[in-house]
């Protein structure tokens, strides 16, 4: 089971915001107190008792506890069991809170206890006691209670209970991904039917946040859902604890706005993950900025802006944390704190205050998930790396390894690799420097290509939105021109009727009737008429974008194919030339090997240039500008043929003219058709297939098929380089299709049009 207390951690910032009444000195919540303690308990003073507990917790959590101790024990003389719940969960959570995991298990027993013959408070202490043993990291103990829980949950009918039990059932089991997605799933479903919306929002948080925390595009998408979420009623409402013993995720707002920061400095789009930082700070720390979450929450601030390069507001937010924290800078703990102290240090070029600063957020804990994001061994490597301490560096690289594995493309891949290749640099090793520079311009170009395509739906957004703007305004306009036509026609009526009034009086009567009815049919045709355009529009939209989204999915995955065979075979082979070469210049001519070693190099490099001659070909086949359209794919064929892998036979008819189509396109074409067959090697297990292409007077057709196992049987992985074939055929303004024959084998026709 994994260790949660990096991430649950990160929660517990969001999760303990409350909203408060009243602020009491430590002088009028004594006073306050005394009134109450000298009242006989009621339901009115009851509440009251609690309102002050919690409002005191505020300013002085030691105060509170205290009246919270002596309360407790006057409660239970009563043997009121609810209101016992009440003060049991509520004391545990506020301890859960702080870490102090023994004394709330203590009081969770107590509540359990206390709860027993009412199933709902059973079921709710139950489900607080899993999320504390997560928590805490207790595997034995979360495995018992979670099976407890999933039972008594299951007896009672308790749907809501039963969908926390899950979601944090699939918490415990993050390394197994289909059993994460599947108990996450279960608790979805079992929400969407409760009227209260907050076990909805906690697994959907949940899997936005964890499940698609390694796919950014994904992660994006679902907290953009979950704001709409947000605006339910049962989300907003902020309970007194009294009001609601049943875990409650509070702040979902701000939890969204802080999550959408954190994937935004993943994809490096600082300036993106300013504006929610903003929001989050906002709703936060505004409305209390001495409360406790204030000093990390401006230590976070320091942060974002230290990315952005703004090191002067960096350097304020840093400055009212450290005076929130009011202690030290060397003992403040918080790791963030440290991190942006040196971002800051580094920037003003104090090498050794940044090197002190990288080392304190190192000691105080790994970042790399929760609140602070980055893991500071990072930066404290590359601080190293500046003052010359490359062995302590690298220990700090292999290190974070594990965690490279599934946030390679991410801001912690981009910095991991930066710093990398500076190592490398630095120890002289040419080789792995190269290498480490070319993974690093990879991941940039990457996430390069998410922001781009991010502003690029940001770009269509608008559009829509404009369009809608001026759907509007014309439908007003109208509306004006209308209205100004029937006040003339009444103004004519009217005249006419003081004319003859027995007999205008039917024929008001007649034209008022036909009048409302022709007015009635057009504004119906007339809204049809826009409603049906605005579909329209719609649908050509969706179509761009899915068309834009298939080009860029296509040349995403070409791009990488041809760089793992420049990365795989070319880069191999010139390291191999490069260490001949260099060997024998170290050794001299006089060397009885230099000619050998040469000659060796000589044969590599050759190797190589075929290699990239190959890649070439690939990007811009030579043979159609050579020898034409119809002798590359007769040449594709005869090497299939040659090769023993598969019998191919081609008809060609038409194309003796090349020159009349652009060369991209039949480039494009001959790519289809490469890729489709590339697709029968690999998937299709057949024994022949057959290429046929036909030059009409407007449209270039071609059909492929084979006798394979049908493309119903294909591997999974099928889907995605279809899809891009399909992506690229309708870019060309074309259509195609795919069946499964009823022999065996597949059968795949597509016509590109080209007058």
């Amino acid at each position: 089971m994994p260790k949660f207390r990096p991430i649950i951690t990160s929660l517990l910032l969001l999760l303990s915001l409350k909203v408060f009444s009243r602020t009491y000195t430590n002088e009028e919540a004594k006073s306050a107190w005394a009134q109450l303690e000298g009242k006989k308990i009621s339901e009115k003073n009851f509440k009251e008792a609690c309102d002050l507990i919690q409002d005191v917790g505020q300013t002085n959590l030691n105060l509170a506890y205290q009246f919270l101790t002596e309360y407790f024990s006057v409660v239970k003389t009563t043997g009121n069991k609810q209101w016992l719940h009440v003060l049991l969960m509520n004391w545990a959570r506020a301890k859960e809170s702080l870490t102090a995991f023994d004394e709330a298990d203590s009081l969770y027993r107590l509540a359990r206890t206390n709860a027993i013959g009412h199933v709902k408070n059973y079921d709710e202490a139950l489900v607080s006691t899993v999320l504390m043993y997560l928590e805490w990291g207790k595997g034995d103990s979360l495995e018992k209670y979670l099976k407890l829980g999933e039972n008594s949950c299951r007896q009672n009918n308790d749907d809501e209970s039963l969908s926390f039990i899950y979601t944090f059932k699939g918490l415990a089991n993050m390394d197994d991904t289909a059993s994460f997605r599947k108990y996450l799933d279960s608790a979805i479903v079992l929400a969407q039917k409760i009227a209260d919306k907050n076990a909805l929002f906690t697994a959907k948080y949940n899997r936005a946040v964890f499940y698609s925390q390694f796919n950014l595009q994904q992660q994006v998408t679902e907290l953009g859902e979950l704001q709409d979420l947000c605006k339910d009623p049962s989300l907003s409402h902020k309970p007194r604890f009294y009001e609601r013993t049943a875990f409650y995720f509070r702040s979902p707002v701000p939890s969204i706005y802080y999550q959408l920061m954190l994937v935004n400095l993943m994809l490096t789009d600082y300036d993106n993950a300013w504006k929610f930082a903003e929001l989050f700070y906002d709703a936060t720390v505004k409305p209390n900025p001495t409360g406790a979450q204030a000093a990390p929450v401006n230590s976070v601030m320091a942060m974002v802006k230290a990315y952005q390069g703004a090191f002067d507001e960096a350097m304020n937010y840093l400055s009212k944390s450290f005076s929130l924290f009011n202690q030290q800078a060397g003992k403040i703990s918080y790791p963030t704190y440290h991190l942006a102290a040196g971002m800051i240090a580094e920037h003003e070029n104090r090498k050794k205050d940044a090197l002190e600063e990288y080392e304190l957020a190192y000691k105080n804990g790994s970042m790399a998930y929760g609140l602070h994001l980055m893991p500071p061994e990072i930066y404290y490597a590359h601080e190293l790396i500046m003052n010359n301490q490359t062995d302590s560096a690298r220990k700090l690289f292999a290190h974070l390894s594990a965690v490279l594995k599934t946030r390679t493309y991410s801001a912690i891949g981009f910095y991991y690799y930066k710093y990398y290749a500076e190592l490398l640099k630095a120890t002289n090793d040419n080789a792995g420097y190269n290498r480490a520079i070319e993974i690093f311009y990879t991941i940039k170009d990457s996430l390069s290509n998410i922001n781009r395509y991010r502003a690029i739906q940001e770009v269509e957004t608008k559009m829509r939105v404009h369009d809608k703007e001026q759907q509007i305004m014309m439908l007003n306009k109208e509306n004006e021109t209308k209205k100004r036509e029937l006040r003339q026609q009444w103004a004519g009526i009217l005249i006419f009727s003081a004319l003859s009034a027995l007999i205008i009086a039917l024929l008001i009567a007649y034209a008022r009737n036909q009048n409302h009815r022709k007015l009635q049919a057009e504004q119906i045709a007339h809204q049809n008429e826009v409603l049906q355009q605005h579909k329209i529009a719609e649908m050509r939209k969706q179509h761009r974008i899915e068309i834009m989204q298939g080009t860029i999915d296509a040349e995403e995955n070409e791009r990488y194919k041809i760089a793992d065979q420049l990365h795989d075979e070319a880069g191999g082979m010139l390291a191999l030339a490069s260490l001949n070469i260099s060997s024998a210049i170290e050794k001299g001519f006089d060397d009885l090997r230099a000619k050998e070693k040469i000659e060796k190099a000589h044969e590599i490099l050759n190797d190589v240039s075929s290699t990239i001659r190959a890649i070439s070909h690939r990007l811009t086949p030579l043979v159609i500008e050579k020898y034409g359209f119809k002798k590359a794919i007769e040449d594709m064929a005869q090497s299939i043929n040659l090769s023993g892998k598969l019998k191919m036979q081609t008809t060609i008819i038409g194309f003796d003219d090349d020159k009349k189509y652009p060369i991209g396109l039949l480039n494009n074409i001959y790519r289809i058709i490469q890729e489709l067959v590339h697709n029968i090697l690999k998937h299709a297990d057949a024994l022949s297939a057959m290429i046929e292409v036909v030059e009409h007077e407007k449209q270039v057709a071609v059909m492929v098929e084979d006798d394979g196992i049908g493309i119903e049987d294909y591997p999974s992985s099928k889907g995605k380089g279809l899809q891009s074939i399909q992506a690229k055929i309708a870019y060309l303004n074309g259509k195609m299709q795919i069946e499964k024959k009823q022999d065996k084998g597949t059968l795949i026709v597509f016509e590109i049009n080209v007058g």
